[in-house]
């Protein structure tokens, strides 16, 4: 080592061999690091309420999804969900409403067809992207009466079978780290009574999710025009965007006036 003045002055490689490393590490401690989900539902009557709340980076990033509201309008209609984002914790914004109708499902199907036609073995690849997901605690508690016995306990069984069958097939696609906890309760008043409570948490490695990318953009390519397809079909859905955007702030600025 040369010394100037009294002070070591260290070869470069040694600096740039620390920056690479510090580089590494983080980099490793990203890859290792998991996204965390968690879902909650809930419904009593008239009520529902649901929330997404999604970290990653080891808690440094946080999305909150949020709908107060879920009406169910009519059979043409469909559901109204109005949807509020916030990231950080910092405060919600209001994205608007979204109707789940019909018309909405067909498109979605439509969508899943274009995608598994520009996809080589697309259903293999989310077969085995499931199998990178974890499970770590799942709730879903049911009471449910119909005023009369017979049919609240026929509708309990029902119920049961139902609840037991999904798990079954999840047990199947995802990893349970935990074992689930299931409750139907029946009730026996003589008043219709129907509350549900649903509460899912899961994780999955950051080297998953990018290693799960990967395979989907090497399987597009493998199709002819494929990356095409994806193309235009992220465009039609940008562009969706963009106008359910600027219609929310053109009925934002719309001056309102209360009722005297």
């Amino acid at each position: 080592m040369k010394r100037i003045e009294g002070l070591e002055v260290r070869p470069v490689w040694i600096w740039l061999g620390g920056i690479g490393l510090f580089i590494a590490l983080l980099i490793a401690a990203v890859l290792i690091s998991n996204v965390h989900v968690h879902v909650v539902f809930r419904k009593h009557k008239s009520d529902d309420y649901a929330n997404i709340n999604i970290r990653l980076l080891y808690g440094i990033v946080r999305f909150n999804y949020e709908i107060p509201s879920i009406v169910f309008r009519n059979m043409k209609e469909g559901f109204l969900l109005k949807t509020e984002q916030s990231m950080n914790h910092s405060r919600g914004e209001v994205l608007g409403s979204q109707q789940v109708n019909k018309r909405k499902v067909k498109n979605w199907a439509k969508d899943v067809k274009v995608m598994l036609r520009a996809t080589e073995a697309l259903k293999l690849w989310v077969k085995q992207t499931l199998q990178r997901v974890h499970i770590t605690r799942l709730l879903w508690s049911t009471t449910i009466g119909t005023g009369d016995a017979a049919y609240t306990a026929m509708l309990t069984g029902m119920l049961w079978s139902v609840k037991s069958m999904m798990i079954g097939f999840l047990t199947y696609q995802m990893r349970f780290r935990t074992a689930p906890v299931l409750e139907v309760n029946p009730f026996w008043a003589d008043e219709p009574e129907f509350r549900t409570e649903l509460e899912l948490k899961l994780r999955m490695r950051m080297l998953a999710i990018l290693t799960a990318g990967m395979r989907l953009m090497t399987r597009v390519l493998q199709v002819e025009g494929g990356w095409r397809m994806w193309l235009k079909l992220i465009q039609e859905q940008r562009r969706k965007f963009k106008e359910k955007k600027k219609y929310k702030h053109i009925v934002d600025k719309e001056p309102r006036f209360s009722e005297k």
